[in-house]
């Protein structure tokens, strides 16, 4: 199966005054490990090799996601990210936040064992059974999920290996990092104003090609101000079940999120420009 990487193009970062302060929640991989039974012919394609991962600038947390599945029963749609970027990343980060309701249904009739860890010689030693000490371990698990613990570094390895031989499947990997909002002074020159006029928090997504998304919490009554690397992005606000329709935001302008009553949700309008 084909590797998603999922990276971000548009840079921003905040102003001071009334603002603010945005953390940036984005899915940074999806990969799948699949697991052939070595043999005469496919020797070669069935080694397992670690999951590399290159971590977002200014990464203050990542959140994973394993989960085990039968080779013909792949859930391929479901994704960490859709899971938890309605949720506030102080939740997120909170000592005793239970991940749980976010697992993934596996469907396989194996466990693995999962290590993580900042150099690729270490994890393949994991892989093949051979002495390593990884940075964070799962012992024993067919579907995981939670925050990920004692790592550092900008870019980890994620090595799984099965506790049963000649065992086929395929084992979903997901990671998503929450970062702090890194200014770019060469590409960030674009600015704009986004203010909150709701009575509560909204969970909103910005991306540069409507395929790619990123996430942010802003609170009632504050603004948020950006520099972006595009003079025109995109914006949705999200609710668990569904987001809103896309707007185009251009640099340069003010915007706010309020309540439309005649649509019954809320919704984006530009602010006139002062005179």
């Amino acid at each position: 199966m084909k590797k998603i990487f999922l990276l971000g193009l548009c840079g921003l970062f905040l102003g001071n005054l009334q603002v603010s302060a945005q953390k940036m929640l984005q899915e940074v991989i999806i990969d799948y490990v699949n697991l052939v039974p070595p043999n005469v012919v496919n020797k070669v394609l069935a080694k397992n090799t670690p999951v590399k991962v290159s971590l977002l600038k200014g990464t203050q947390a990542s959140f994973y996601r394993i989960s085990v599945f039968k080779p013909e029963k792949v859930n391929t749609s479901a994704r960490l990210y859709e899971s938890i970027r309605v949720i506030n990343p102080d939740s997120l980060l909170k000592v005793g936040y239970s991940f749980d309701k976010h697992l993934l249904a596996p469907n396989a009739n194996f466990k693995v064992s999962i290590g993580v860890f900042t150099d690729s010689k270490s994890a393949q030693k994991f892989i093949d059974g051979k002495d390593a000490a990884p940075c964070f371990k799962i012992d024993s698990t067919q579907s995981a999920v939670g925050k990920l613990e004692g790592c550092q570094g900008d870019e980890i390895y994620i090595a799984i290996k099965p506790l049963e031989k000649r065992k086929i499947g395929y084992i979903k990997v997901e990671l998503v990092s929450l970062a702090d909002v890194i200014e770019d002074p060469v590409n960030d020159r674009f600015p704009f104003s986004l203010q909150n006029e709701l009575n509560g928090e909204v969970a909103y997504e910005v991306s540069g090609d409507r395929l790619n998304w990123q996430a942010f919490f802003l609170p009632s009554k504050k603004r948020a101000e950006f520099k972006l690397a595009d003079n025109q992005v995109y914006m949705r606000v999200s609710t668990l079940d569904k987001v809103t329709e896309e707007y185009k935001i251009d640099s340069g302008k003010k915007y706010r999120l309020y309540w439309n009553k005649e649509k019954n949700r809320v919704d984006v309008e530009e602010l006139p420009s002062k005179k």
